[in-house]
């Protein structure tokens, strides 16, 4: 399942569930360095994560499909926002939003407590 997306121009990092073991992540790396106009690719199966570097001759459409094609993703691609994140139609990337927000709270308020604390002693 995508759970991530994140694009800057020449370059894709998905974080897929399905890469979590070696021989996944390395078949992953192994496919998606076939596809005309990639230059390169990096698997991480600790993280279930692939970096694709791409020439600028290969469009992310196309290369979003050939990553289609082979199952690794299947939502559909909205295309790029304008800070360079990616918009899928995917459960995933609202729960990291949700995690991300509820870090970020909880950051907050131990730093207030910590504040409290202090000023009262």
């Amino acid at each position: 399942m995508l759970e991530y997306v994140h694009f800057v121009p020449g370059r894709l990092r998905l974080k897929l569930s399905e890469l979590r073991s070696q021989s996944s992540a390395s078949e992953a790396e192994a496919y998606i360095r076939t596809v005309p106009g990639v230059t390169g690719a990096a698997a991480n199966p600790a993280t279930g994560s692939v970096t694709i570097n791409f020439a600028k001759e290969l469009s992310i459409d196309d290369l979003w499909q050939s990553l289609r094609a082979k199952g690794y993703v299947s939502t559909r691609f909205a295309g790029p926002c304008a800070a360079g994140q990616l918009r899928v139609d995917s459960v995933g990337v609202e729960r990291f939003g949700r995690v991300v927000t509820f870090a970020l709270l909880d950051a907050v308020v131990r730093h207030s407590a910590q504040a409290l604390v202090r000023a009262l002693l």
